[in-house]
């Protein structure tokens, strides 16, 4: 068995295989659904049992603790990812237009590369320079991860042509 304790302040509930973790005025759910892991949230604890003692359905349980501990630490202290713009061809431009990121100008092209940002994620803009933060570190993570790949280059030498915008620094969480 796997617990974790709730700090002071949070809640948790399991229902319909989907634990949500909350801290009065925020709250974060997580699909946990496996028929080989019992999952409680009672009290100030959060308990996941594995209903065989396999190494693979314990590791189950060992992911679903550490989701939730992000779960946890995303509502104490935001993730922030920031991310830098780097050109030497053709300056580009970073834009939000409502729920997407655009790329103008890059490596030339006359259409702008667009990634949509998930819901629940801030996107801040200065220029070539991006800040993703909010409290759930996956969609925090992947609407960078997509901003990323939007700048891929084609059948390019990536030693020659480094334009694109690139994850710079991860904060947040336990740090």
């Amino acid at each position: 068995m796997t617990e974790i304790e709730l700090p002071e302040g949070f809640e948790a509930s399991f229902e319909d295989g989907v634990l949500t973790v909350g801290d009065g005025d925020q709250k974060l759910e997580k699909k946990m659904d496996n028929s080989l892991i019992e999952v409680e949230a009672r009290d100030d604890k959060v308990e996941f049992r594995p209903l065989r003692e396999k190494r693979d359905v314990k590791s189950i349980a060992g992911t679903y603790r550490g989701h939730t501990e992000n779960m946890i630490q995303g509502l104490e202290n935001e993730y922030v990812y920031e991310m830098k713009g780097v050109y030497a061809h053709f300056p580009m431009t970073v834009k939000k237009q409502g729920e997407e990121i655009h790329i103008e100008n890059f490596m030339g092209e006359r259409e702008p590369r667009r990634a949509e940002i998930i819901d629940g994620v801030e996107v801040k803009v200065n220029g070539e320079d991006l800040e993703i933060s909010g409290p759930d570190k996956e969609k925090v993570s992947q609407t960078a991860a997509r901003i990323e790949q939007i700048c891929t280059k084609g059948n390019r030498d990536p030693r020659t042509f480094q334009d694109g915008v690139y994850i710079t620094e991860k904060n947040g969480g336990s740090q």
